[in-house]
């Protein structure tokens, strides 16, 4: 009998819920052990859970060796704390055995049952009842507890409906090896991989002993990528280091990175479609990883019977052949799995060895066959280059060659290049795109644009906004206008955004009417108009270990309205939705993948404000009359500003002008000037300007004034009559009009260096290296430091009490910039620090160290609350 289960602990109190799922049926223990144990002597009880591996198995197994409740309540503490159950002493002592399966095993990290309720649709609830209550509870908290219960594992019954496929497959393995169904459910994917193998547990020490293969076309790698792997045998760089390292390049337009977690390229923001004279073909090579293991010899040294994983592989495509999909499924879970379980030190076909040399030759072979092609064949671009497969757009005339030169990659090193022909290309970079092939079938790929399950990889499920991404993929495939898509939509789980506060953060709480209340950390959140509701903000506790104190930080819950209004119960219609939110959040994502940037003065992104004093539906209604108005977001006008964007990327940019005074070149206002001149005329755009706004600041004398003024310059499609707008401010000292046409330049020079991405090179917060001037040879100026001044010099940087050094400070203001860049709603935060740092000139080094780490969860946060 199969149940669905899930315990609740109080001090007092605890109690289970189970559901017979083929009788929908419940049953609730309440403080009752010998009614639990009976339940437990049912014939062929499987037990279906939530994180029960972690959490309810082990209370569950407690009471069924005598644990009483205060002895329960002890253990439920342990595992809150962040141990493992069975690390208890109570557990370590008494033993219980039952069946069970953990449908938490192989889904992505983080993914709580809350937010699965969240973007499945289903009402989000958290009990109310506080688990820190010293007393038994009342009959009312007692029911409450219950109901929330009986909820989660409704919740959860839903979930194992949406995995029943991968929980089938895990079954056929274990069949195929004569495994109990029972026994096949209770592993993760890695640990039936590895019994299917045959693997036995054994340690290794030659992780870095990597080998290039003899059949590498070695004239077409960079020797800088060797170089970059080569370090591998540098056993002064600590593994730490190592295994995070990335190395960038470029091969043409294609901005490629490799590592040791598989090779990335795209061109960024690129588009093109295929011609009569011009095709665009991707080609993936076959089962890559698993083939790297057989053909080149990778396969775990941890399997008994090496030739047991080639069998494997045989056996898949046989039964793929066949038409045996169950097989052929099931099988693929195992081809998929071996590679990262190779990595895992606690699976027993670890074999770090081997496992390296899978990622490091997969992306060698891959872009050796990349770098061929490009020498090979005039006309051809790389558009994508990724872990297994290679995008390009070629003219007819160089077909013969790229096929030729496949078709001997193949032959040389045993592998099969899978070929289909794209009509449509529509990239913002490697993890984000559209691809329609020949055909019309669609592909997307990546957060702004995938939707619901993820399709490979863990179980991860994403249902945020769906609205948006579907208005990107209609404006890109179809030409449809984003407000049109968004407008004409009344489901309203489309527009949910579910807003996490996450494990880390003690509580949250919602602005409303400028009051904080509290609220769950997984919530429905949804746009709205009416003002008196504010954003959501988490609270997380800081420890400071030095000062021997704690103190809050709270921060806003990424990527949300301002006006939001919480609904986890489903009881909002779709006319209490501010659509507005949306569409602004899908032009700015269009933008992005034009590479269009437009800034405020303070530089963040402008956002549409909320109208408080129109109901949703005017709103809607607006929205709905601005369609047969021109919109900044147009096909037509944006595919100019991408034209603009390209011309303006492909000038020569020269430094043509001098600083006699600090003896530095740079690019002049009147290069950039006529380049822009150059570039929209050809782009076929119109450039308006006007100042909005000035203040002048008096000097000394006639020249000595200074002007600050603010530009909103417009470009405009005149075939349409659409525009889009942008701000940028300038400075300029001197008298009258000179000072206003100085700020105009000097703004307009600094605008079109950041929107275009211009290096200038001599700024001392530039970020991109100069590429036109070589760096010269240091020259000695002084004798090699002496033991005494080596021993000064180490003393002075590991001081921890002295003022942060000058390389800490930029380091913290790189921090900071990158924070502002994946979390806008930090400015208060980063504005705070330079306060209390007197402008970052009073901080000591440790301090600066500890804030950096703060920082970096800040931005790691962030980053994964992204989408």
């Amino acid at each position: 009998m199969t149940y669905i289960f899930d315990f609740e602990v109080f001090r007092y109190d605890w109690l289970v819920v189970f559901k017979n799922i083929k009788k929908a049926e419940y049953t609730v223990i309440h403080n009752d052990a010998s009614a639990l144990r009976e339940f437990m002597k049912q014939d062929e009880v499987l037990l279906i859970g939530f994180n029960c591996k972690n959490y309810d198995n082990h209370i569950l197994k407690a009471i069924l060796c005598g644990a009483n409740n205060n002895l329960v309540k002890e253990i439920n503490d342990f595992i809150i704390a962040g141990n493992q159950g069975y690390d208890h002493w109570f557990l370590r002592e008494n033993k219980a055995w039952f069946d069970s399966c953990d449908l938490m095993d192989d889904m992505q990290k983080g993914l709580s049952l809350k937010a699965i309720e969240g973007h499945l649709g289903l009402s989000i609830e958290e009990t109310e009842v506080d688990f820190s209550i010293d007393r038994p509870l009342t009959t009312d908290e007692l029911e409450r507890t219950v109901k929330y219960c009986k909820h989660d594992v409704d919740a959860t019954e839903v979930l194992l409906t949406k995995r029943k496929d991968y929980l089938a497959n895990k079954i056929a393995i274990g069949r195929i090896k004569n495994l109990s169904d029972t026994k096949s459910l209770y592993m993760t994917n890695a640990k039936l991989t590895a019994v299917y193998l045959g693997a036995k547990k054994v340690s290794f020490s030659d992780e870095r002993d990597y080998q290039y293969p003899d059949n590498l076309l070695r004239e077409y790698i960079q020797p800088e990528v060797f170089a970059f792997f080569d370090r591998v045998h540098d056993l002064s760089i600590p593994d730490k280091k190592l295994w995070k390292s990335k190395y960038e390049f470029s091969i043409g337009e294609c901005k490629c990175k490799i590592g040791f977690g598989g090779i990335h390229g795209a061109i960024p923001h690129y588009q093109e479609e295929a011609s009569a004279i011009r095709t665009i073909r991707n080609r993936d090579v076959g089962s890559y990883y698993p083939h790297l293991v057989t053909i080149d010899g990778y396969c775990s040294r941890a399997i008994r019977d090496s030739t047991e994983y080639a069998r494997m592989l045989d056996r898949r495509m046989e039964a793929k052949k066949a038409g045996d999909k169950k097989t052929a499924n099931a099988l693929k879970l195992v081809c998929n799995t071996t590679y990262g379980a190779m990595l895992n030190q606690y699976n027993d076909l670890y074999d770090p060895k081997m496992g390296r040399a899978v990622c490091i030759t997969g992306q060698l072979r891959l872009l050796e066959l990349a770098n061929h092609l490009v020498a090979k064949c005039p006309t051809l671009k790389i558009v994508q280059l990724n872990t297994d497969g290679i995008m390009v757009s070629l003219d007819n005339s160089d077909v013969e060659a790229y096929n030729a030169i496949c078709e001997e990659w193949q032959t040389r090193t045993g592998f099969e290049l899978e070929e289909d022909f794209i009509q449509r290309i529509i990239q913002k970079d490697v993890n984000n795109y559209i691809e329609i092939a020949v055909g019309g079938e669609m592909k997307t790929k990546g957060g702004y644009l995938v939707r619901g399950i993820a399709p490979v990889g863990a179980f991860n499920i994403n249902n945020n906004a769906t609205i948006v991404a579907t208005a990107l993929i209609q404006f890109f495939a179809n030409g449809v206008p984003v407000e049109k898509t968004i407008v004409e939509c009344n489901d309203i789980f489309a527009f949910q955004l579910i807003a996490k506060a996450g494990s880390k953060f003690r509580e949250a709480y919602h602005i409303v009417d400028g009051e904080k209340i509290p609220v769950q950390k997984v919530n429905r959140v949804y746009a709205t108009a009416d003002t008196r509701y504010g954003t959501l903000s988490k609270v997380k506790v800081i420890v400071d270990e030095d000062e021997n104190d704690e103190y809050e930080r709270t921060q806003k819950i990424e990527s949300l309205p301002e006006h939001c209004i919480v609904d986890n119960g489903n009881r909002l219609s779709i006319t209490d939705i501010d659509k507005s939110f949306y569409v602004q959040l899908a032009k700015k994502r269009v933008n992005d993948f034009y590479g269009i940037k437009e800034k405020t003065k303070k530089g963040k992104v402008q956002t549409m404000p909320a109208k408080s004093e129109m109901s949703a539906k005017e709103m809607t209604d607006a929205l709905k009359q601005s369609l047969e108005k021109p919109v900044s977001s147009s096909p037509s006008l944006l595919k100019k500003l991408f034209a603009l964007q390209t011309i303006m990327d492909s000038f020569a940019w020269e430094k043509d002008g001098k600083n006699m005074h600090q003896q530095y070149k740079y690019i002049s206002e009147a290069q950039y000037k006529q380049n822009f001149k150059k570039a929209r005329a050809e782009a076929g755009l119109l450039w308006e300007c006007e100042c909005v706004g000035h203040t002048l600041t008096l000097g000394i004398s006639d020249k000595m004034h200074l002007m600050e003024a603010d530009f909103e310059g417009r470009l405009t499609d005149p075939d349409t009559g659409d525009y889009h707008t942008y701000r940028f401010s300038g400075t300029g000292a001197d008298n009258g009009d000179k000072a206003l046409y100085k700020a105009y330049t000097g703004g307009l020079k600094f605008f079109l260096a950041d929107q275009y991405l211009v290096a200038e090179g001599n700024d001392p917060e530039n970020d991109e290296e100069d590429a036109g001037e070589p760096a010269s040879a240091p020259v000695k100026t002084k004798k090699p430091a002496t033991p005494e001044e080596r021993s000064e010099l180490k003393k002075e940087l590991t001081d921890k009490d002295g003022n942060a050094s000058k390389l800490q400070i930029d380091a913290l203001k790189k921090s900071l910039k990158k924070l502002r860049e994946v979390d806008p709603n930090q400015e208060q935060f980063i504005t705070s620090v330079a306060e209390k740092t007197a402008g970052f000139t009073k901080i000591t080094k440790s301090a600066c160290e500890k804030l950096m780490e703060t920082i970096g969860e800040m931005i790691d946060e962030a980053k994964e609350n992204d989408e």
